[in-house]
């Protein structure tokens, strides 16, 4: 029986959550990683704009619980950070058509801290 049908729930991670997962092991054996993994770690390397995954996870929780979002969307707000209210509308409008503006700048909120911490 694989893990999967044993029950096991897959949870979405944050760039910032793979990084810390991964980035440390890896990189002190690059000449043993795959294709891929070496890939997985460039990708990481430019695209993680969160560097403490533990504040990540905690933005994630906090927009899951305060807003009601799935919690794959609330991960890819944290993994994208967006600047505006605009551009927060384009992701989220067609699954919560109900936010408004004072929930868009609460996010927003949320989502500065993550950057003003790099």
């Amino acid at each position: 029986m694989s893990q999967l049908d044993s029950g096991a729930r897959r949870k979405p991670l944050t760039l910032a959550e793979v990084k810390a997962l991964v980035f440390e092991k890896w990189t002190s054996s690059m000449d043993r990683l795959n294709l891929d993994q070496k890939r997985l770690l460039t990708y990481l390397s430019k695209f993680t704009k969160v560097d403490d995954p533990l504040k990540a996870r905690e933005v994630v929780d906090e927009l899951v619980g305060r807003f009601n979002l799935k919690e794959e969307h609330a991960v890819m707000l944290v993994n994208i950070l967006p600047k505006s209210a605009e551009e927060l509308r384009a992701y989220l409008y067609k699954d919560y058509p109900l936010l408004n503006e004072a929930d868009y700048k609460e996010m927003l909120n949320l989502l500065k801290e993550l950057k003003g911490e790099e």
